[in-house]
């Protein structure tokens, strides 16, 4: 048996700058500011942590990149060639993956409003394995099937609703996400079994669930994973031959913002550990999805701004940058703490408190400082660089106050910098929000 008590974690304390001063001041004299970076071997060092982490699993395990992290088509195109699994959501997801020449046959496919339409888009595709989540998209997908006439490898996104300690938490007692193991209506596992395995264009290849963003204490899995032996020990009971060929448990790696996580290795050593019991107890061999979007792609971007005022009064000091929380909303949205430093560095020490404040005329335009932060001796002109904002930084930039998009630049294996977005201009702002259609006004 694997102990399930919690065991304190080493815990990672601290970052290591993936871009010098020297290149952060070069990148900002030729491209500007504010801009995003994204340093490619991150990425790829990423993948390899989390595929090692789970090594002492005795079967196959897959990396899956949540692609809803970072979609910027260079990003992908880097996971591509990484070979790993994609989670898509949408079918703009599969239109980006399938346009960066991404594997159809490395799609999981998790729908939250399973529509039919959408499905037969998706099985047109050629997509093969999908996630269902609620009963009704459970027929949505036999119809959408049947219609082309295609047989589907179909999962049952589970809600174990364990308790999660973490920043996001996604398994809860009656949660948006998933079906719980058994319930009073027809949403409810056991129903949706019971419809696969009758339904000959179905073919159930497995679980899936997904516990929370950030996870500390990672005996969530081990609660999680007991409940779903007790669920298929029970089911065999009704369907003898019932088996489990892939098990997705998820993301929930965490990343280092200031505070000290647990490092991958040492949940990937205890999850595994439970996963080679689960297979033993069920005499089943199947291939485990480690998936994770933030972990994969958080620790690789950075966000280069720039000091254009600072005011002092009441014993404060307010930093004023040229970013705004519509470059980084989860600084607004979930207080995210990002790490800032400035560029370049001193050893002065600020006896007053420091707030950093964004361009936006706004009051929650105020980004919180993380225990890792540095702001001392900023100045106008000087530069704050936030770190590890590779996920959910990106894909929330939106227009407020007429802001236009960054570029965003990649630092590729080589050393070479390649501008992987270009920065919108206002014209394109302007057209895209309706400008031309003011001709025939």
């Amino acid at each position: 048996m694997v102990e399930t008590s919690y065991q304190p974690l080493t815990r990672i304390n601290s970052y290591i700058p993936i871009f010098s001063e020297l290149e952060i001041q070069q990148l900002v004299e030729k491209y500007g500011s504010p801009i995003y970076v994204i340093d490619e071997y991150t990425l790829r060092k990423k993948v390899a942590t989390l595929e090692n982490a789970y090594s002492t699993f005795n079967g196959p395990v897959r990396v899956a990149y949540s692609i809803k992290a970072n979609f910027n088509p260079a990003v992908l195109k880097v996971f591509h060639s990484e070979g790993i699994i994609f989670d898509l959501t949408s079918i703009g997801e599969l239109e980006f993956f399938l346009r960066t020449e991404g594997a159809v046959e490395n799609v999981i496919y998790t729908s939250v409003t399973e529509e039919r339409p959408e499905y037969e888009t998706v099985i047109k595709a050629g997509v093969k394995r999908i996630v269902v989540s609620s009963y009704n998209g459970l027929v949505n997908l036999v119809e959408a099937a049947e219609n082309l006439g295609a047989q589907v490898n179909t999962m049952i996104r589970i809600n174990p609703e364990v308790g999660v300690k973490a920043e996001v938490r996604a398994s809860y007692r009656h949660g948006k996400f998933g079906v719980p193991f058994n319930g009073n209506t027809v949403d409810s596992a056991t129903n949706m079994i019971r419809k696969i395995i009758a339904t000959p264009s179905l073919k159930f290849d497995g679980f899936h669930f997904h516990l929370g963003s950030q996870i500390e204490d990672p005996t969530c899995f081990i609660n999680a994973l007991d409940k779903l032996e007790a669920f298929v020990i029970k089911m065999r009971k009704e369907f003898p031959d019932l088996d489990i060929k892939i098990l997705d448990i998820g993301g929930g790696t965490p990343v280092f913002y200031g505070t000290p996580v647990p490092m991958p290795e040492e949940i990937g050593l205890l999850v595994s550990g439970k996963l080679n019991a689960l297979s033993e107890a069920l005499s089943s061999r199947f291939t485990v999805f480690i998936e994770s979007g933030r972990y994969l792609a958080a620790e690789a971007g950075l966000l280069i701004s720039k000091v254009v005022n600072t005011k002092v009064y009441g014993g404060q000091k307010f930093i004023i940058v040229d970013a705004g929380y519509h470059l980084l909303l989860d600084a607004a949205l979930l207080h995210q703490m990002y790490p800032q430093e400035v560029v370049p560095k001193s050893d002065k020490v600020e006896e007053m408190k420091l707030n950093l404040a964004g361009r936006l005329c706004d009051t929650y335009d105020i980004f919180p400082a993380s225990p890792a932060s540095n702001l001392a001796a900023a100045e106008k002109d000087k530069l704050v660089v936030f770190r590890n904002i590779g996920a959910y930084s990106i894909v929330f930039n939106m227009p407020f106050h007429c802001q236009t998009k960054p570029p965003i630049l990649m630092r590729r294996m080589n050393g070479e910098i390649q501008m992987v977005r270009k920065g919108e201009t206002i014209e394109e702002l302007f057209e895209n929000e309706g400008g031309k259609l003011l001709e025939n006004f």
